[in-house]
């Protein structure tokens, strides 16, 4: 493949299918390219012709042929890695997915190369149930918690685990056989979103998640915002108050020490692990409920004013939680931005639902292994 292969295939996965001509005047490229490239689409099954209904009244003739995109000619898998969470899926080609598994570990005691042998054993039982052959695998994204090398190749840490530079793309590679690309989780999250879900026509979309902390991705004109190369924006450590309890991280008052799994359960006496609808039992305490809609407002709008988003998009346990604290966030987040941003500003929740994290992958991989035009 190449960069103009890219292109034709964006077109037609974003905008369906198009007529040669139209596809020509919107790449820029000469009806004998344009025939050039598409003949060799049509040949890897990629793409495939639909003739166009005729009206009536029209001239006769020969009917119009548009080329239109195969979503599952090929296939990827994505895997979200979580604290203690492993969410997998495969997609066609628009990120739909056709199978999703997900399982819990616990982090205490787990390194690396265990974590790898469970996405490995993971990715393999997928693979089998579909019964899809290697062939129409593209490859595998994974999203991971913290920050990316610039090559996607690499895991550079991981507070929740304790983890440093881990070499995920090499081991998981020689382990299955298959090309893999490594995105920071809530960066593919929200290129999943901009992508295939509701951030569509949004300019620049920030998506916020909270599971064991939390976490945001952002996506400017259909591009991840990828400060210092590295993909992670650090919502969940703004820090929120001066004198406050001690982060992870190793700061203080950090955002998460309110607005996190941990804080949140304590707060509500629940001791289950990754406990359902979150917030709404933590609604139960107005002094632990009114913190965190209070703290999550200034950070959500320190950020609007910094990054000028268009469109808010929750995720994790803000995507379950209550109309109340959604509208409290809608509520109280704009008079705090500047009045330009306060029009267009829109808060949704996440339209991927639980696989959010999985499709995140998916969408990291596509972007990389097919979108692109890179040769693969």
């Amino acid at each position: 493949m190449g960069i103009h292969h890219g292109a034709i295939l964006r077109i037609l996965r974003d905008d369906g299918p198009q007529s040669r001509a139209e596809l020509a005047r919107r790449t820029a490229l000469s009806p004998t390219a344009l025939t050039h490239l598409t003949a060799q689409l049509l040949k890897d099954g990629s793409v495939t012709e639909l003739s166009q209904n005729v009206g009536a009244g029209a001239a006769v003739g020969r009917p119009a042929i548009s080329v239109a995109l195969v979503p599952e000619s090929q296939f990827v898998v994505g895997v979200h890695l979580g604290a203690g969470t492993i969410h997998a899926t495969i997609t066609d080609l628009k990120a739909a997915p056709k199978t999703m598994a997900s399982l819990h570990f616990d982090t205490d005691s787990t390194e690396p190369k265990v974590v790898i042998g469970r996405v490995v054993k993971t990715v393999q039982g997928l693979i089998g149930k579909t019964g899809i052959a290697r062939s129409r695998l593209l490859g595998l994204g994974l999203g991971v918690p913290g920050p990316v090398d610039t090559e996607r190749r690499r895991n550079l840490q991981s507070i929740n685990y304790d983890w440093k530079d881990v070499p995920f793309a090499d081991e998981l590679e020689a382990a299955l056989g298959m090309p893999v690309v490594v995105e920071h989780n809530v960066s593919a999250m929200a290129l999943a979103e901009s992508r295939y879900g509701i951030g569509r026509d949004a300019d620049a979309l920030l998506y916020i998640y909270l599971r064991t902390g939390l976490g945001a991705g952002l996506v400017v004109h259909g591009m991840p915002f990828r400060p210092g190369g590295h993909g992670a924006v650090e919502l969940g450590h703004i820090q929120v108050v001066e004198h406050g309890e001690r982060c992870t991280c190793g700061s203080i008052g950090c955002l998460e020490t309110f607005l996190s799994e941990r804080a949140l359960s304590r707060a509500a006496h629940i001791d289950k692990p990754h406990p359902k609808n979150l917030l709404a039992a933590v609604e139960h305490y107005p002094e632990v409920w009114d913190a965190a809609v209070r703290h999550l407002t200034t950070a959500i709008a320190s950020a609007t004013n910094l990054l000028n988003p268009d469109l808010i998009v929750f995720g994790g346990h803000l995507a379950e939680a209550p109309d109340s604290f959604v509208d409290a966030i809608r509520r109280n987040v704009p008079p705090r931005v500047l009045p330009p941003m306060r029009d267009a500003l829109r808060f949704e929740r996440s339209s991927l639902e639980a696989g959010a994290g999985a499709i995140g992958g998916a969408a990291a991989a596509l972007d990389h292994l097919f979108y692109s035009g890179v040769p693969r």
